[in-house]
């Protein structure tokens, strides 16, 4: 027969533990006594979460944001955007017609054509309308971006020796670097742009403000872009077509053609003779090695102070891209 179970009374001589306090909180809210409850660091209670490895802290701070879904057409331009950048899409390639987009995509005419719009404010696509129109891709390029920070220069009053000065910092190292490195191929084609300016500083020729600054950048943009660094070859692009496009500088190769020219055909000979000598010593630096020479002579050359205008002072006219 099985015996009955000891009895729960305490024994003689000993005391039951008092019984914990009442909580007093909302009913379903956690709080001190609550075992999966502790407080935290200057904060309100903790709840714990008990797992394999004790008890987890769970934040009561917010950990996520708003999250905005983007519309259709920006999800259609994003595709499109990114083959174009990607090089699946090439300059001048013609994108299918818009029935044939509109199925791939699965969108409507409106949503496709704001596509196109975002697109071509980018300028990576331009839209011809009418029977034999479409679509075409246009790679990116660096003059796009140099006509908005122009715009951004002059907003801030940036003038054109800000510009050059910029290129000033930019282009010795770069010549330092070629000296550095002395390869034959850099000095190859450095000289078949001297031998180029040649041709165009030809006695035979009648050699306009416009080709001699054509020349000559092509030449300082070669000594950026022979370094192989892409950022700094295209903010060299970026700084020379702010300066070509910059419209209504007295003297400046850009400004109306009835603004009378500073240089006579003798002098812009002159200083094509003399800026082609500067050039031709950075080319025997370079292919010498002599990596402290090529640096301070590209960087006297550029401190001269009608580097930038033929006639002018650069350092005190204002950009002006609007016309």
């Amino acid at each position: 027969m099985a015996r009955p179970a000891a009895s729960a009374a305490p024994r003689p001589g000993t005391s039951s533990p008092p019984p914990p306090p009442p909580v007093s909180r909302a009913a379903g809210a956690p709080g001190e006594g609550d075992p999966l409850v502790t407080r935290g660091p200057g904060a309100g209670l903790v709840p714990h979460l008990p797992g394999a490895f004790g008890a987890l802290r769970v934040s009561t701070s917010p950990v996520g944001r708003r999250v905005r879904v983007p519309k259709t057409a920006e999800l259609v331009a994003s595709q499109l955007r990114r083959r174009i950048i990607r090089g699946e899409l090439s300059e001048g390639d013609a994108l299918p017609p818009e029935p044939a987009l509109m199925a791939q995509f699965g969108v409507s005419r409106p949503t496709l054509r704001e596509a196109f719009r975002v697109l071509e404010a980018e300028a990576l696509i331009s839209v011809r309308r009418g029977a034999h129109g479409g679509a075409r891709v246009h790679a990116p390029s660096p003059v796009v971006a140099a006509r908005y920070a122009g715009l951004v220069l002059e907003h801030r009053g940036a003038t054109l020796g800000d510009v050059h000065q910029a290129c000033a910092v930019i282009e010795p190292p770069c010549a330092a670097l070629l000296a550095e490195r002395r390869d034959p191929a850099d000095v190859a084609a450095l000289r078949d742009l001297l031998a180029a300016c040649d041709e165009i500083a030809d006695e035979t020729m009648d050699l306009t403000a416009a080709d001699l600054t054509a020349a000559q950048s092509a030449f300082h943009l070669a000594v950026v872009e022979l370094t192989g660094n892409k950022s700094l070859s295209v903010l060299t692009g970026m700084l020379q077509h702010i300066v070509e496009i910059t419209g209504g500088q007295p003297g400046h190769p850009a400004a109306p053609a009835d603004q009378p020219d500073p240089l006579g055909p003798a002098e812009r000979r002159l200083k094509a003779r003399v800026t082609r000598q500067v050039h031709a010593t950075l080319i025997d630096l370079i292919e010498l090695g002599d990596v402290a020479g090529a640096q301070e002579h590209w960087r006297r050359h550029l401190a001269a102070p009608d580097h930038a205008i033929p006639g002018g002072p650069a350092d005190r006219c204002v950009l002006d891209l609007l016309g």
